[in-house]
């Protein structure tokens, strides 16, 4: 294994970072809208008020919001040829 591949190996990558090192905002974006439905559930739960379907409308389309685009993203990206 060459120098070049054995850094790259080691070298740690963020939490926000793709394979490759680069910046991704779709994990942002899954990270921002599953905080969103966590927050919403947690609102709705301990609110006094008799909550309704909408509430539970409202963070099923957030859960689906952090993970379903993510998922598409990753058979999407398995499915095309790499570019050089």
């Amino acid at each position: 294994m060459s120098e070049i591949q054995k850094s790259d190996a080691n070298q740690k990558r963020g939490f926000l970072e793709d394979d490759c090192g680069k910046q991704s905002s779709m994990r942002l974006m899954s990270i921002i809208a599953l905080v969103a439905s966590i927050a919403f559930g947690s609102i709705t739960m301990l609110s006094d008020e008799d909550s309704d379907k909408n509430d539970l409308y409202i963070v099923t389309v957030f859960l689906i919001a952090a993970f379903a685009p993510k998922a598409v993203q990753k058979f999407a990206e398995a499915k095309l040829p790499p570019k050089d």
